[in-house]
């Protein structure tokens, strides 16, 4: 048996109203030497039957059962990588759709780095396209990454090679409650300093912010995604789709430079303004000095030395 080129996680926990369509766009795609492992964390039996039915027609597709896991099931993830067989690893929400190109794409990236992302195009709940500017190749996004609650990319635009995964030592596992579960992962991979790391910036999947939605009934949301995989599915649509998203990056990075900009001015501004205040600290330091020796050598300092030294003496023999 040849082993695949990918290896695609997809992690579910609620009920199959959602996953067909997840499954539809991993088999829908232009790279077809993947295995997709489903993991039902928790999950309700008609889910697993549901996705169980897939893989009756299809072998590429496995089936994991397990009941609910602490937080989000990640050592589930990290159980089913164990016996993964592809080069990539990939990952999917069950509420998210891929594009054709998605794994061609994900290759491409993965031919260079150990760990990556593509773009994160999200779909606001307006159904407004944007997409998360950021780049994992500069050393600054990565020390803000490790450093700060903030992150520009989730499982369904990330990928990463078995083999860098396996070298982790402890790969997904269950994350602190003030640490996102994905951000703690990728922190994971950006503590090693033997890695390469890199983001290309390609419309390759769309993510629903399951947060945004939260108050939405399960109907309303497969509606939405109905709607949204209906409308990928024709390239005149994903063409048109991919240009908003990279039309909005294009007006939102001069944004995002300024602001940053502000803050390393005001950064700056507090820099001077503290080495202001340690050079009048230090004026202050040596005129005391001055001062100081310059009494020192004063006759009066000299003549009333023999009394000091009486003075602590007798201060010395008061003390109980």
């Amino acid at each position: 048996m040849i082993d695949p080129s990918f290896t695609i996680l997809l992690p579910v926990h609620r009920s199959p109203i959602l996953l067909p369509y997840a499954i539809a766009s991993v088999q829908a795609q232009e790279r077809q030497d993947f295995e997709l492992l489903v993991i039902c964390d928790g999950a309700s039996p008609e889910t697993a039957d549901t996705a169980r039915q897939y893989a009756a027609n299809d072998g590429r597709v496995r089936v994991f059962e397990h009941p609910k896991g602490e937080r989000h099931g990640e050592l589930y993830r990290d159980a089913a990588l164990r016996d993964a067989r592809g080069a990539y690893v990939c990952q999917l929400g069950d509420d998210d759709l891929w594009l054709p190109s998605h794994l061609s794409e994900i290759a491409v990236l993965l031919q260079a780095v150990d760990f990556g992302n593509l773009a994160q195009v999200e779909v606001t709940g307006e159904g407004t396209v944007v997409l998360l500017a950021g780049d994992l190749a500069d050393a600054g996004t990565r020390h803000a990454m490790m450093t700060r609650r903030w992150n520009f990319f989730g499982p369904t635009a990330a990928g990463y090679r078995l083999a860098a995964y396996r070298a982790l030592g402890v790969g997904w596992s269950p994350a602190p409650l003030d640490v996102p579960t994905d951000l703690f992962m990728w922190r994971k991979f950006l503590d090693r300093s033997d890695l390469r790391f890199g983001t290309r910036v390609v419309v390759s999947s769309i993510k629903f912010s399951a947060a945004e939605r939260r108050s939405w009934p399960i109907e309303q949301r497969r509606a939405e995604i109905a709607h949204w995989a209906a409308r990928l599915s024709s390239p005149a649509q994903r063409a048109e789709v991919a240009q908003q998203a990279l039309l909005g990056l294009s007006r939102s990075v001069p944004v995002l430079r300024e602001h940053i900009r502000a803050k390393s001015s005001a950064a700056k501004k507090r820099q001077q303004k503290l080495q202001r205040a340690l050079r009048a600290s230090r004026h202050r330091s040596q005129e005391l000095a001055r001062q100081l020796q310059k009494v020192r050598r004063s006759w009066s300092w000299r003549l009333t030395r023999p009394f000091r030294a009486i003075a602590r003496r007798l201060g010395r023999r008061s003390r109980p």
